[in-house]
């Protein structure tokens, strides 16, 4: 196990060194995150840092009624989560960007049938696939993670955003992964997380085995 391990992710790690340049997926004002494939977040957030490589995120339309009130007092108005599928290089920052919506009509049409484009920092498009997911259940209580582990094939290894370093958080999650069963960019998104959550010790312990030193 160590071996393949290491066949599939040493290059990368030689490369990268002591940091990677994640992906950052950012949503406007009247989107949200619900969930990703490589991280898992705890509460709808409106942007995330992931690594490299083919994404898979669900996103919902969450807006006030009256797009223009402070008050807020007509309440909000959701779509259905939405599964968004792209392909992201380490350093690229993409966007979701949806149409200008100004009245309540608009808002609840929207919200029916969400659209919107991605973007990279430079304003050109970002291919993708968007899905509307649709479950039974409240959507306060819905586990969105499971949601959206329902609807990929082969979902890679997912690791806490919140494992804290030196806890060993991460190091359970990943005992109970078969890395033979891994892509090259599963391993790869795998090992960036766990260096990220070692403490400086760890870093330069790890480097040194990776190395034969």
């Amino acid at each position: 196990m160590k071996k393949t391990l290491m066949a599939l992710t040493l290059p990368a790690l030689l490369v990268a060194q002591a940091a990677w340049a994640d992906v950052m997926v950012k949503m406007p004002s009247n989107f949200e995150i619900l969930a990703t494939e490589q991280v898992r977040i705890k509460r709808a957030t409106k942007q995330v840092a992931l690594p490299e490589g083919d994404q898979h995120i669900l996103v919902r339309f969450d807006s006030p009624t009256n797009p223009h009130s402070t008050a807020q007092s007509l309440g909000f108005v959701s779509s259905k989560p939405i599964l968004v599928s792209f392909t992201a290089k380490d350093g690229e920052v993409v966007s979701l960007v949806p149409p200008r919506i100004d009245t309540q009509q608009e808002v609840k049409t929207f919200a029916r049938q969400p659209t919107f484009k991605l973007v990279d920092a430079k304003g050109n498009t970002v291919a993708h696939e968007s899905t509307k997911i649709l479950f039974e259940g409240s959507p306060m209580t819905a586990d969105y993670n499971a949601i959206l582990a329902d609807q990929i094939v082969s979902p890679a290894p997912v690791l806490s955003s919140t494992a804290v370093a030196g806890s060993g958080v991460a190091a359970v999650n990943a005992a109970q992964i078969d890395v033979n069963n891994l892509t090259p960019q599963q391993a790869d998104a795998l090992l960036r997380d766990l260096y990220k959550n070692a403490d400086e010790k760890r870093r330069k312990d790890f480097m040194r085995w990776a190395l034969g030193l």
